[in-house]
């Protein structure tokens, strides 16, 4: 199997697969291919889960992995000084980032510095028209155009503490100012990465950029990192926080455009994929207890800021897995996943999102009756879901959106469809939203056809 996907890509890089036909992000550029140098002297295949061409990163990771005194490896994970090396490594890169795509760096201080939600100017326009316009027949130019170059509206942002922690806040973003409710096209909720123990919100906030080009209202979230949040139901609280938050926000804020409504969506990258998709099953599990009812559309379980969406972005799904994966790194013990998660293979499990839906499904031992209930009361909640991974991910591999895609198919969800991208790394998939490229495009393309209150089946969808 891996051998046909590595022919595909081979037969593919004659062009640029991963170029946004706009100048934006071009995946796996001068560093990655210079570290896999000595692979492509070797005539090894070049892919990161083959044993036999690991990259140098991998290589030098293994090398420290096995020769630094565990000692320091805890101190450094649980002390704070993992977090402060991989936030300080973000920072330096910015300048850098910001030369080669100024665009983008213009959008980041506005996005930063813009005007703040509640201070309107009487001149600026309101979103009401041009969402009556679009959904009036505009919408499949309104749809190709606006996540590119478009002309930058007036953007506006609120900061909004959910906790008494530093890290315990929320970014929200607006795509316009307006004295009155806005109507808006959808939400998005984003959940950054950062292997559970490192990321802020701002390192994310170009996320934010492309979806307010398309009329969404925007929340980045922060939470709590390892070992601020000393296991993973913290780091779930702090988002189930942060989403409730938002919602309250956003009750007096927006409201839903008329015949163009995408919906409510959920995504996270990497560990924050993770900690979303948990959040989203606690948060399906608690309509359960509540008596939630699929068949009664009366049923105070109706919120109307149930998600609509679900999108993963090279996310972790299984951490016993993951682990196994991290210790053929060699990064297992500097790593927050196995502190963060419970050290023990039962802990892991408990952690992981996949085995904790399918615990919800089998619900209470002897208790048939109300077990076959919760079944389409699960299919019900769980919202359409989209997997993204990116083919060459050598932090966390694509088969980790393969098993739980299959494993969510197998409890009967309607839609769980899976995008592949090949030439196409861990980082690349979110840099992809904040700069430009294919991974952006394609998920706006399954939300454009899978609105809210519209029907479809699982697809593979696959750029090999």
């Amino acid at each position: 199997h891996l051998a046909g996907i590595l022919q595909a890509r081979d037969d593919l890089n004659g062009g640029d697969a991963s170029s946004d036909g706009g100048g934006g992000y071009q995946s796996h550029a001068i560093a990655s291919r210079i570290l896999q140098l000595t692979s492509d002297l070797k005539g090894l295949p070049l892919h990161p889960h083959i044993p036999s061409s690991l990259s140098l990163p991998v290589q030098l990771t293994r090398f420290l992995g096995a020769t630094l005194p565990l000692e320091w490896q805890h101190s450094s994970r649980d002390g704070g000084s993992f977090r402060s090396i991989a936030d300080n490594m973000v920072k330096l890169s910015c300048p850098m980032l910001g030369l080669s795509h100024v665009r983008q760096a213009l959008e980041f201080a506005s996005l930063t510095y813009g005007q703040e939600i509640g201070r309107c100017k009487p001149e600026q326009q309101c979103a009401e028209r041009e969402c009556r316009s679009k959904s009036a027949g505009h919408e499949e130019q309104y749809r190709h155009t606006n996540t590119n170059e478009g002309q930058r509206k007036s953007w506006s942002r609120k900061r909004i503490h959910y906790g008494a922690h530093p890290m315990q806040n929320v970014d929200l973003f607006l795509p316009s100012n307006s004295q009155s409710k806005l109507p808006v096209r959808g939400t998005l909720f984003f959940v950054h990465g950062g292997a559970w123990g490192s990321g802020n919100p701002w390192m994310y906030r170009l996320v934010a950029s492309p979806f307010l080009k398309q009329n969404f209202a925007v929340v980045i979230a922060g939470y709590r990192t390892y070992p601020d949040a000393p296991t993973i139901d913290h780091q779930v609280a702090d988002v189930r926080m942060a989403w409730d938050a938002s919602h309250e926000a956003w009750d007096d804020l927006i409201t839903e455009c008329d015949d163009f409504f995408i919906g409510n969506i959920i995504m996270g990258h990497s560990s924050g994929a993770h900690v979303s998709l948990l959040m989203l099953i606690d948060w399906i599990g608690e309509r359960i207890a509540r008596g939630h009812n699929p068949l009664n559309a009366a049923s105070p379980e109706d919120e109307p800021w149930r998600p609509d969406h679900y999108v993963g972005l090279s996310g972790v799904y299984d951490i016993g897995k993951h682990f196994d994966f991290e210790a053929g790194r060699g990064v297992e013990e500097i790593s927050p996943l196995k502190p963060i998660c419970g050290y023990t293979r039962q802990s892991f499990d408990d952690a992981s999102p996949v085995k904790r839906l399918m615990a919800l499904m089998r619900g209470i031992p002897d208790d048939v009756e109300q077990n076959l209930k919760r079944i389409p009361t699960i299919r019900d909640l769980m919202p359409k879901t989209l997997l993204v991974h990116g083919i060459d991910d050598s932090t966390v591999p694509f088969t980790s959106t393969t098993d739980c895609a299959r494993s969510i198919r197998s409890l009967g969800i309607k839609v769980c469809d899976e995008l592949y991208l090949t030439g196409t790394g861990h980082q690349d998939v979110i840099m992809h939203f904040m700069l430009g490229g294919p991974a952006r495009n394609l998920v706006f393309d399954w939300l454009d056809d899978n609105r809210k209150g519209e029907s479809s089946g699982s697809v593979l969808l696959s750029r090999l």
